[in-house]
């Protein structure tokens, strides 16, 4: 199958710029069901769940058997907090997959309690099949994230990846979540064996990110999402990347460092339009530091 062009920005990471070409290959071809996954899988990370709706869906009526192509969909519904469609879309699931796990939040949000696919989950992350079993112990730690202790979410984490050592996107969790518990060591670890496998993708970096967090190392924090946004131009990068920079700023700002402060603020500007709040923040920490600039008298 040749890579389109949108498909190859994609693959770039740059999304943004995907889009539109996506939209456009989609209204010349509008039964190729990869393009318009693709675009409904730009436009879910886009943060535009309702432009990813009817592609998404067109593409699984093509393929029904693509649990891909229903992901991006469920997906969708889940964003858009369409429930009730998303709970109509539970007898196409098959499997402990990222679809089971949507169903059990829109479950969940509906108050269905027993959730049945989180009692599914729970049954496979003991099962036989160690691929099936890794999967519902990924997904049952992200259901369970707000509600139990972090040491039993590594221990599901740690499970996935005892059972599937060669899926990065696992270990990733695994020392994210590390990172976060304050184990900064067996973090570092994980990292170092993805970094010998040659595994140096998105989640990587993300998870990079939360352990130069843990060791309160503000610049290597910067590096590594500067690293994930390069990978993936989308509003969750330019978010984390946005948050860290104005806070940084800031703290430069109250160590008398202006120059230093002024160079991350202007950049975490730079990220996002208005309706971010880190935008609207570091650009009136911007205009603070103008005002301070022009009041100082010169002396000659």
């Amino acid at each position: 199958m040749a890579v389109s062009t949108g498909d190859s920005l994609t693959r770039a990471g740059n999304l943004p710029d995907a889009l539109p070409v996506l939209y456009q290959e989609i209204m010349e071809d509008s039964c190729d069901p990869w393009l318009l996954y693709r675009f409904a899988w730009v436009c879910n990370r886009m943060e535009k769940p309702a432009d990813a709706l009817e592609p998404a869906l067109a593409a699984w009526r093509i393929e029904p058997d693509n649990q891909w192509y229903l992901a991006e969909y469920i997906r969708a519904l889940k964003n858009l907090e369409m429930y009730d469609e998303l709970i109509g879309c539970g007898g196409s699931i098959r499997g402990g997959g990222v679809c089971c796990y949507y169903l059990a939040v829109a479950e969940r949000e509906l108050g269905i309690c027993p959730s049945p696919s989180f009692e599914y989950l729970h049954a496979a992350s003991s099962a036989q099949d160690d691929s099936a079993a890794a999967d519902a112990c990924l997904w049952l730690a992200l259901l369970l994230g707000n509600e139990v202790d972090a040491e039993s979410l590594i221990v599901l984490v740690e499970t996935a990846v005892t059972l599937q050592p060669y899926e990065d996107f696992y270990r990733c969790i695994l020392a994210e979540k590390l990172a976060e518990n304050g184990e900064t060591e067996r973090s570092r670890e994980q990292l170092h064996l993805l970094r010998l496998e040659g595994s140096t993708g998105y989640s990587y970096w993300q998870a990079c990110a939360s352990l130069a967090e843990a060791e309160m190392d503000t610049d290597r924090r910067l590096w590594a999402l500067r690293r994930a946004r390069s990978l993936r131009i989308c509003p969750e990068s330019n978010r984390n990347l946005g948050w860290t920079l104005y806070f940084a700023g800031r703290d430069a700002l109250r160590d008398g460092d202006i120059l230093l402060s002024a160079e991350r603020l202007q950049e975490a500007v730079g990220l996002g339009d208005s309706s971010e709040i880190y935008v609207h923040k570091a650009d009136s920490l911007m205009e603070l530091i103008h005002e301070f600039e022009n009041s100082v008298p010169c002396s000659y």
